[in-house]
Order: structure tokens, then sequence, then C-alpha cells
């Protein structure tokens, strides 16, 4: 039998477990990204954000407006209108996703799927990042040559619907289509490498380009 506990004695402290507990509790340290495989780190981030309810949706005209908002908070250079990003929406269906939980929107993440035309301006400097032009855009009836990160809009709870962006972009017609992209920061670049993106050398610039088929 217990006895009553002593008045006296404050009662202890229970630990909140990690559903229970604050956002920051749920994403991973900057120590664990750095420490942790990127097979690892995705399993951790698929599983706390399957615990939060957390997905990624092709985003919505008011989702682009929402996160075009959020992206222009944070930089200070010029990005593509919400309408640009909305054409290319229409054109390629699934281009432009947000990520979310039950309760409001958390980031998003924006691809131009590029045509054989889309990579050859990639390439040698000619795709217009704030405008591109719909020829070098494949259709949503096409399979694109490569998939170029348009635009990461992804912070704290936002990288918990990367997973799950990633496993819809594989049951579509980006499965096995190569990720390119081009980090403007160290920090970007020593991540891009970690995820496993190679250097390439092409005529204008340095590209990181994430080999994915049979991954």
């Amino acid at each position: 039998m217990k006895g009553k506990a002593d008045p006296n004695i404050p009662p202890r402290k229970v630990r909140p477990s990690p559903v229970e507990g604050s956002a920051a509790a749920e994403v991973p340290s900057r120590q664990t990204f750095r420490r942790l495989s990127w097979d690892a780190l995705q399993q951790r981030l698929a599983l706390r954000g399957r615990q939060r309810r957390i997905i990624a949706t092709p985003a919505s005209e008011a989702e682009i407006n929402s996160l075009h908002a959020m992206l222009t908070a944070r930089l200070d250079h010029p990005v593509a209108s919400p309408e640009a990003a909305m054409r290319v929406q229409q054109a390629s269906p699934g281009s432009v996703w947000a990520i979310r939980s039950p309760s409001r929107l958390l980031g998003g993440v924006a691809f131009l799927p590029l045509n054989m035309l889309g990579v050859y301006e990639l390439l040698y400097g000619k795709l217009d990042r704030t405008n591109p032009r719909l020829r070098a855009i494949a259709s949503g009836r096409e399979r694109p040559t490569a998939l170029y990160v348009w635009a990461v809009v992804a912070q704290g709870e936002g990288l918990l619907g990367l997973p799950d962006l990633l496993r819809q972009l594989d049951m579509q017609r980006f499965g096995d289509v190569d990720i390119w992209a081009d980090p403007v920061t160290p920090q970007g670049e020593s991540l891009a490498r970690r995820l496993g993106f190679a250097l390439i050398d092409s005529g204008s610039r340095n590209y990181f380009k994430l080999a994915r088929e049979g991954r």
C-alpha cells in the first residue's frame, strides 16, 4: 500500500514526451545534422514529421503567395514573383510544394522541372530564375531532364516535412530525376556535399547535382 505524499516535498517534474514537447524539441539539433548520415537523419525527420502530422502537398495559389512573403522576408536579392511561380505550377504540376502541419504553413520548396533546353540554359547562364520561360520547363505530361532547386523555405519544424516531400516526388514523374542546386552560401554548399550532391563544373558557374537513379 502506498503511503501519503509528504506535503513538504515538491512533486517530481515529469519530462514531456517528444510529441507533447515543444516544437524545438522535435527538430534535430545542428549537431545532430552534422553527426548523422543522410539516411539516418531522413529516418529521424520522417518519424518526427509523422508524429506531428507534418506533410508536403502541392502548393495552392494562396500558399504560393504566403511562401513568397516568407522568402522575401529572409533574402535581400530579387526572387521570382508569385505570378511566375504559379505559371510554372500550372504548366508543370508538382513544381511548388507547401510543407504544413494540421494548423499552419511551415515552409515549402519550389523546383523548376527542366527539359533539355532548360538544362542547357541553366548550365550556360541563360536561365532567367526570376521569370523562367515555360518552353524550358517540362510539361505535366513529360518526365523532366533535371529538377532544379528554385527556392527553399524550410526551417525548424518545416524540415520535418522534407522526407514526405521526397517520398511524393518518387511517386510521381520526378522519380529518379537528378536534382540540381547552386548554393549561395558556404553553409549551403557544405550541406549539399553532406547530402550527396557532387560538384559539376559548368561553363558559367558551379552547380551541385544529386544523382537519384537507384537511390
